[in-house]
């Protein structure tokens, strides 16, 4: 009780007022920082996501391709293999569960949401041994998942989560 008769003196005084005004300063400075912080982590935490996905989007094209068009030097995918072999290496990659749901070690904190995914095989024209592609196979994924606000503590509980967007679209040209 004594120390806050103290502080109470000492803010009754003029050298008071510029302490209290200093502290406010300190205080919105700290502030002002924890927001800065907190807007890049998020900033490179989308980052890490898009690129991750967009890895996984690629490798699942390449596992896709049709082998016996790979030797006419066209790429053509199966879509209903394209999608398994992305589910697969979103849940492998990431650490996730069937449900697309965070497991002990992965980078994300809520679960993925895909919003929409679109699959393309592909296809071709030709005749005899000159064939080519007229339209290469491609896998557009939007989705997004969510990150907790860790630096900003005085935000209520339901404004400590945002939403981290993704858009991801790969299109295959490889074919051998």
């Amino acid at each position: 009780m004594l120390y806050i008769n103290k502080i109470i003196e000492k803010l009754k005084c003029n050298k008071g007022e510029s302490t209290l005004i200093s502290i406010v300063k300190f205080f919105i400075f700290f502030a002002i920082i924890g927001v800065a912080v907190e807007f890049f982590r998020l900033q490179a935490f989308q980052s890490t996501i898009q690129t991750k996905i967009e890895i996984i989007v690629q490798d699942a094209l390449e596992l896709s391709v049709d082998d016996r068009y790979r030797m006419d030097r066209l790429s053509i995918i199966d879509s209903a293999e394209a999608e398994m072999q992305l589910f697969d290496l979103l849940i492998t990659d990431l650490n996730l569960d069937n449900n697309l749901s965070p497991m002990a070690g992965s980078v994300l904190q809520t679960p993925l949401v895909i919003e929409s995914i679109t699959i393309r095989e592909g296809s071709f024209t030709g005749s005899g041994n000159n064939f080519y592609n007229l339209e290469y196979p491609s896998i557009r994924i939007r989705g997004h998942t969510h990150q907790r606000i860790i630096l900003i503590p005085f935000l209520d509980e339901s404004l400590r989560q945002i939403e981290i967007p993704f858009n991801v679209y790969i299109e295959n040209r490889r074919y051998n």
